[in-house]
């Protein structure tokens, strides 16, 4: 398992769009970085391609949508050197992601939303954490992302329920300084990882 804190978000069944393919072959020019693209999108595969030749790392797609080819989407990212993740909103029960992890070509991260996906600065949902403990407890070696509201204050509620991948957005971007809590989120989910 690895800690991480760079993503990217597209979303169509959000209305907004964050950031497309050219921004990410951008910065693939500067960076080594990971960069792990969340598609809150209602036909992912559309995207596929072009994140992969762009130089996405991970592509994470929602697992509200895309049900008729959850098999072909996956094996799709995989074939373009991406690591493929599942995401589910808030309202979505935990045991719908289930059989894109057990399946015979799984995802290899899953991500807990932890606000209603859409706009950021939201409001932590800590009752979200239960998802969280239900994975980590059913699938240990999994990699599991949380997005929404992540900061100084909810780091450690996140880090102690099994989540070794946080987003965090306003808290980094917001502060005077953002170095110092990217440390102070990065320390908290170590510190977690080495005492288990």
């Amino acid at each position: 398992m690895t800690s991480q804190l760079n993503t990217f978000n597209y979303r169509h069944f959000v209305p907004n769009l964050t950031m497309g393919a050219p921004v990410i072959k951008s910065l693939r020019k500067h960076t080594n970085a990971y960069l792990d693209c969340h598609l809150m999108v209602t036909n992912p595969l559309d995207y596929v391609e072009p994140l992969g030749d762009a130089g996405a790392s991970g592509f994470t797609f929602h697992v509200e949508v895309s049900r008729e080819n959850w098999p072909e989407l996956v094996k799709k990212i995989k074939s373009k050197g991406m690591r493929p993740g599942v995401s589910l909103r808030p309202g979505t029960p935990i045991e719908e992601v289930y059989p894109l992890v057990e399946g015979e070509n799984p995802v290899e991260m899953v991500l807990v939303m932890t606000v209603e996906p859409g706009f950021g600065g939201q409001k932590f949902m800590p009752e979200m954490m239960e998802k969280v403990r239900v994975l980590r407890a059913k699938y240990p070696s999994l990699d599991i992302e949380v997005d929404g509201g992540l900061g100084p204050s909810t780091i450690d509620m996140a880090a102690s329920a099994g989540a070794n991948c946080i987003v965090a957005g306003s808290s980094v971007f917001g502060s005077p300084e953002p170095a110092q809590v990217i440390l102070h989120m990065r320390k908290s989910v170590e510190d977690v990882q080495n005492s288990n």
